[in-house]
């Protein structure tokens, strides 16, 4: 008769793992070896063939336990087969990997630490794990490379790209922190401000005698930004140009960005607000 397998609950097996039982859920089921519904776990086909089962207990109710040696399996032993940095999800998405670290933080996922990150609760429930670089002991966190599947990161990431909001209203566009915008280039700077963690006013009214409205404004230096489009509208240019005439003629500081600017904001932006005794 073979014999029984001894079978420990999951938060003995992320003990002998060395690891935290909020991670060691967030592990298996990242694996698919278990899965939450109402606010308990239940072990799916995967994690039945892995010989997960469940024991009754009078004082906890029903959990999971599993073998011992499963300590040993290999899924387990090297999470990095399964998990990715943030450069790798921005592979899959696109962005670069310190756009995908401020997209994370503004979930609430990750927080700045010691020139790097560090992952918060609520990263651990979608499955963070926390690593430090052997180097420079710079801190930073791997995701389970299904994360780009997560509804919530998926809203995020298309709140990030422009998109048109379902409103009635002369400024159709919404930005991350709920600005309703003119246009998609405004939403793109909007949302590189806010994600940067700088204060500023949209549609600013410029301290001159006529009603001249600025794209941005920020207060933390006094400084406008305009945003110039096409000119190609006789309109459009004339209004340009009356605009730049007031910032000259009452010594307004102001940043212009051209079409062609929007393709690295990343550089472009901190360049110039460095001009202007912004660091960021």
């Amino acid at each position: 008769m073979a014999k029984e397998l001894k079978k420990i609950s999951t938060s003995a097996l992320a003990k002998k793992l060395g690891k935290t039982s909020r991670q060691m859920f967030s592990e298996l089921e990242a694996l698919g070896w278990i899965r939450r519904e109402e606010e308990q776990w239940f072990l799916t086909t995967k994690g039945g063939f892995e010989q997960g089962s469940y024991r009754d207990s009078e004082r906890y109710g029903r959990y999971i336990v599993w073998p011992e040696t499963v300590k040993e399996h290999r899924a387990l032993v090297n999470p990095e087969d399964r998990f990715t940095s943030a450069k790798g999800l921005g592979l899959k998405t696109g962005l670069e990997a310190r756009r995908i670290n401020t997209l994370l933080a503004e979930l609430g996922w990750i927080k700045s630490w010691l020139k790097g990150w560090q992952v918060t609760p609520a990263g651990q429930e979608q499955g963070g794990l926390q690593k430090e670089d052997p180097n420079t002991a710079i801190p930073y966190v791997v995701w389970p490379k299904t994360l780009t599947d997560s509804a919530v990161l998926k809203r995020s990431l298309k709140q990030f790209a422009p998109h048109l909001a379902e409103v009635e209203n002369r400024m159709g566009c919404s930005s991350m922190d709920g600005h309703l915008l003119r246009s998609e280039a405004e939403v793109m700077i909007d949302n590189w401000l806010y994600l940067a963690g700088i204060p500023h006013a949209c549609h600013k009214v410029l301290p001159v005698r006529d009603e001249v409205r600025a794209d941005f404004y920020l207060p933390q230096i006094s400084l406008f930004i305009e945003f110039w489009g096409s000119e190609n509208d006789p309109g459009y240019l004339k209004d340009k140009m009356r605009k730049i005439s007031v910032y000259q003629d009452n010594n307004l500081d102001v940043l212009e960005l051209q079409q062609e600017d929007l393709k690295n904001l990343d550089e472009f932006l901190p360049r110039q607000l460095r001009r202007f005794g912004l660091e960021c």
